[in-house]
């Protein structure tokens, strides 16, 4: 049997096509061209794909947010985990995991503390995957879906020691 060679890269712009292909057939949160296109060109150091043989089969968007205001202790910037997916073909292979850590390095090399991302409530494999992670569960966000499924708001970083977690 053939070894398949993966790949995780950062994403460039010229993969958008195969990002957008992958969103719609895995996510029923799709988005504009010209979102993918904003996200890649201002954030490409913090969006990756997996290449299974030459083919995008992964992809995570993310970016940075910034406060408005900076108080004195406030991180500068958090890091946003907007979409993930994985063609189903490539699941239960790690892609996702090495897809998110290579993300989240990404983001830390620009100095984030917290990153942040929004899942769906019935997507337990995901939340298993985040939590692995690293991450914990913030908060529920009620109908947060277009579909009105509520999401959970997950975060990974220094916790607070003040800060409490709900679930």
């Amino acid at each position: 049997m053939e070894q398949s060679s993966t790949i995780i890269r950062l994403a460039e712009l010229t993969d958008i096509n195969a990002i957008i292909k992958i969103n719609r057939l895995c996510l029923p949160e799709n988005y504009s061209f010209d979102f993918f296109y904003k996200i890649l060109s201002e954030y490409g150091f913090a969006c990756v794909v997996s290449e299974v043989d030459g083919e995008v089969v992964g992809y995570l968007l993310s970016r940075l947010e910034r406060p408005f205001s900076t108080f004195i202790g406030l991180n500068g910037s958090k890091g946003h985990v907007i979409s993930i997916a994985v063609l189903p073909a490539h699941r239960k292979k790690g892609l996702g995991t090495q897809i998110m850590k290579y993300g989240m390095q990404k983001l830390i090399e620009h100095n984030v503390d917290t990153i942040y991302l929004e899942v769906r409530v019935s997507n337990v494999a995901a939340v298993e995957m985040y939590k692995k992670l690293g991450y914990y569960i913030k908060r529920e966000f009620k109908h947060y879906y277009r579909d009105g499924e509520s999401a959970l708001v997950m975060e990974w970083g220094r916790k607070q020691a003040s800060e409490e977690i709900e679930t």
